[in-house]
């Protein structure tokens, strides 16, 4: 019994220590929320565009592919090959989005997290006030 109520205290003054954060531990925080969520959108943007892209340059391809499909041997082969031409660039074209967008929430999440550190060494300081 002693035991139980020992290990309860000590869990109600762990977490009560563990609740007193700064007013810039707070701010440290929503800056990383909020720069996660920002990278986050970046990430989706650019994934739908490049998604967009891929579907587009598939869909015009298809359609080559459809229009010469009972063509002579040679023509209908010209015709792939434009399509197959078309369908690289296009992926190629998606992944450089892709990528941009990538190393741009990168950027995003990196700038969020000096941020957020440099909030959290000013409460290093012990000038500042604890909120609960």
């Amino acid at each position: 019994m002693k035991l139980a109520i020992s290990t309860l205290a000590l869990s109600v003054c762990l977490a009560a220590a563990g609740c007193n954060d700064s007013v810039y531990d707070e701010q440290a925080d929503a800056v990383r929320d909020n720069t996660q969520e920002y990278a986050s959108d970046v990430r989706d943007e650019s994934q739908s565009t490049a998604e967009a892209i891929r579907e587009e340059s598939q869909q015009t391809a298809e359609n080559i592919r459809d229009r010469y499909e009972s063509a002579k041997p040679a023509v209908e082969d010209n015709a792939e090959e434009r399509a197959d031409a078309i369908e690289d660039r296009g992926e190629a074209k998606a992944d450089a989005i892709e990528e941009r967008g990538e190393n741009k929430a990168d950027r995003i999440e990196s700038q969020g997290e000096e941020k957020a550190d440099q909030l959290e060494e000013l409460d290093d300081d012990d000038a500042v006030e604890e909120i609960e």
